[in-house]
């Protein structure tokens, strides 16, 4: 609400849901032969780090070979060990046809890639495909230095550690306040939902006054989720780990 316009002829099916739904879709609403690709978040980020049921990205990989359209994982939050894996999608040993990804790519520098097999990139004319700010020097060498200490400081072991540290927190927080409904996630990218929305932004402006900045995120407004460096300290995760805490029992 509040982005319409939307492009024409894209279509939204809902998440995690039995892929006999996306067949039926292409029954009742758009004929498969008519789509080109399929997108998917390995791990929905903004929705509220909903984590898809085993199997579900695998079958709509498969949907998407038997109907010859194209598969693309958007891995913008979820890339780069941030759920235990360099790539998300690396969980169910899925190779797709294109993967999206920005934010941890550029180690804190703007910097976005589309990444696919040679045969769809290949396609498009010289001069068809650009951009004002595409391949920039120094973002370029911040990406580099990022994947470089991603694989020699073992970050996505790290990232499998840091996500187990907090889940341990969160459950305990779960048996004690009534309001925490869920406790999700995948490696580090972990979260929790709150009962209401204003529990939810009473209990991040309670953070920030006390030193944490959390981001909030869900359909409703009402989901904690947890974007820790993967380079945190145990002590400094502890701390956060401790306002938070404070953070539920005032709130």
């Amino acid at each position: 609400a509040g982005f319409e316009p939307f492009p024409g002829d894209v279509y939204r099916v809902p998440y995690g849901r039995p892929v006999a739904q996306l067949e039926d879709h292409f029954q009742k609403v758009v004929a498969a032969e008519s789509v080109a690709a399929i997108i998917a978040e390995p791990v929905q980020g903004e929705g509220g780090f909903i984590v898809p049921p085993p199997g579900w990205l695998t079958a709509v990989a498969e949907v998407c070979r038997k109907h010859g359209i194209l598969f693309i994982a958007d891995e913008v939050q979820t890339g780069f060990a941030r759920t235990g894996r360099m790539f998300a999608i690396e969980h169910e040993s899925i190779e797709p046809d294109l993967i999206v990804t920005a934010k941890s790519l550029g180690g804190g520098l703007p910097l976005a890639a589309v990444t696919g097999k040679a045969d769809i990139m290949d396609r498009t004319g010289p001069g068809a495909l650009g951009g004002t700010f595409g391949g920039n020097p120094m973002a370029c060498e911040a990406s580099l230095a990022a994947i470089d200490a991603i694989e020699k400081c073992h970050l996505c072991e790290r990232a499998v550690e840091l996500g187990d540290h907090f889940r341990q927190r969160a459950l305990s927080w779960q048996r004690r306040f009534p309001a925490i409904r869920d406790v999700r996630g995948l490696g580090a990218m972990q979260a929790f939902e709150l009962a209401d929305a204003d529990s939810t932004k009473a209990m991040a402006k309670y953070c920030y006054e006390h030193g944490l900045i959390l981001v909030t995120a869900g359909t409703y407004g009402n989901v904690i989720r947890i974007l820790m460096p993967l380079v945190v300290s145990d002590e400094q995760m502890n701390e956060a780990l401790d306002i938070m805490q404070s953070a539920l029992e005032a709130v």
